[in-house]
């Protein structure tokens, strides 16, 4: 189900989808499963348009990037918040992936009255694409996704800007540009409108990261002049960076 007639019809011809609608209402109609994949800030709006298409314990989930706001916008039994951390910068059908969830994290959000059938429901969709289950409360996922996944495409956005201008004063500089740069700004090839909504709707959380990411480049910049503290620095990064991808794969 969606909006474009154009798009849906190449989906078909892909065989992403066995049929489409470009009719919300119809296209939910008698579904036992629906998941919301819109921009976050269409979900809540989505959700109550459909609600009343919904047959009796239809169970609903999305895959949006922020969970509180739409937790508290739909406040339903038979709704289960879930984000899966799998994909790339790219859009559109053409650049789908059918193993796209094999071994990613997807974390379900369920609320202290959700449905423990609608939990089961969604919790084994998921883990049929081979997908690794993560349960968090939707303020516990926010607060980490801000500086996980939130705050890194803020910073990648900035490091464009910071080249963009130093572009404008010398044309060498774009030739100059190497794999880390590439490999650091590659998410902003992302949908913008997508990322405006997702930064605006987890603005508080995303508000603290920036903050903390603030102090440290103080710290940074004021050890400039220090050998021994820039060594610090890095030595200290590049051992956290390490901790933290061991874990990540327990």
């Amino acid at each position: 189900v969606g909006r474009h007639a154009e798009k849906l019809k190449l989906a078909k011809k892909l065989g992403a989808v066995d049929e489409y609608t470009t009719d919300f209402i119809a296209g939910v109609k008698g579904s036992d499963i629906v998941v919301l994949c819109p921009t976050v800030d269409v979900i809540v709006p989505l959700f109550k348009k459909i609600l009343p298409a919904l047959k009796p314990g239809c169970v609903v989930t999305d895959a949006g990037s922020v969970k509180s706001s739409i937790a508290r916008g739909i406040n339903n039994r038979n709704f289960v918040g879930a984000h899966p951390l799998a994909g790339s910068e790219k859009t559109g059908v053409g650049s789908a992936d059918r193993d796209l969830y094999k071994g990613a994290t997807v974390v379900i959000t369920p609320l202290k009255d959700t449905s423990t059938a609608a939990l089961k429901t969604i919790s084994a969709m998921w883990k049929k694409t081979g997908a690794n289950i993560v349960l968090l409360s939707p303020e516990a996922h926010d607060k980490m996704v801000a500086v996980t996944s939130h705050l890194p495409h803020v910073l990648a956005g900035a490091l464009n800007l910071v080249a963009g201008r130093a572009n404008a004063v010398n044309k060498v500089t774009s030739e100059l540009i190497a794999g880390s740069f590439r490999d650091m700004t590659r998410i902003t090839d992302s949908d913008p409108d997508s990322w405006a909504a997702i930064c605006y709707a987890n603005m508080l959380e995303l508000n603290h990261a920036i903050n903390e990411y603030i102090e440290i480049l103080k710290k940074v910049k004021a050890g400039l002049n220090s050998p021994k503290k820039l060594q610090s620095f890095f030595s200290q990064s590049k051992s956290i960076r390490c901790r933290l991808f061991e874990s990540g794969r327990k």
